[in-house]
């Protein structure tokens, strides 16, 4: 028998997926505009805009995931002092260094930790991006990275950052429990029960 549960609500998996493609699209663009002709069927024109487009959409989607979190009883995936204790279980999981697999109702403390950081990378990106965008505008800011050219480099070294994470996200998904994928779709996650 199966019974299922609304894992992820609706505005909780439009929000997702609106910044998994914002953030797929600036990462792409990015690197286009870093490296002209690494898309050749973008100008750099074509790449700015979608960048900008792009970072709004994360943005806007980005306030209200985090307001959507912390206000709408959703204040269990926010990482806490009680994680802390069962993070070295979960760490050793998935070190492979133990083969008991943590069961947790939605996310594990290693999840949560990897997720509300996210949340400040993305800010750093943010920071940074409009920093080069509007260097007069923002020159305070980046005196305070350490100039321009600190700027540029925090700004790259984090876009491969969040291609690490997108990377070690797409790998769990797909080596963990697929239903939690299919719930990101859906909003239902089906738990097999013993009758």
């Amino acid at each position: 028998m199966e019974e299922r549960y609304l894992r992820h609500d609706l505005p909780e998996r439009i929000v997702h997926w609106l910044m998994a493609i914002s953030v797929i699209l600036l990462i792409l663009t990015g690197l286009n505009i870093r490296y002209p002709g690494i898309i050749p069927a973008l100008d750099m024109n074509g790449s700015r805009y979608i960048h900008f487009v792009s970072m709004y959409v994360l943005i806007f989607s980005w306030i209200f995931h985090i307001y959507h979190t912390l206000r709408m009883e959703r204040q269990g995936e926010v990482f806490s002092w009680q994680d802390i204790k069962q993070l070295p279980g979960t760490i050793k999981y998935y070190l492979f260094l133990t083969d008991v697999h943590p069961v947790y109702i939605k996310y594990n403390p290693l999840q949560k930790l990897a997720y509300n950081v996210v949340w400040l990378l993305i800010l750093v990106q943010v920071v940074t991006g409009l920093v080069l965008y509007w260097p007069h505008t923002f020159m305070g800011l980046a005196d305070m990275f350490g100039g321009l050219m600190a700027v540029r480099i925090l700004h790259d070294f984090m876009t491969y950052v969040f291609i690490s994470f997108l990377l070690v996200h797409v790998y769990l998904i797909l080596t963990e429990d697929i239903r939690t994928l299919w719930a990101m779709f859906h909003g239902y996650y089906f738990r097999r029960t013993e009758r």
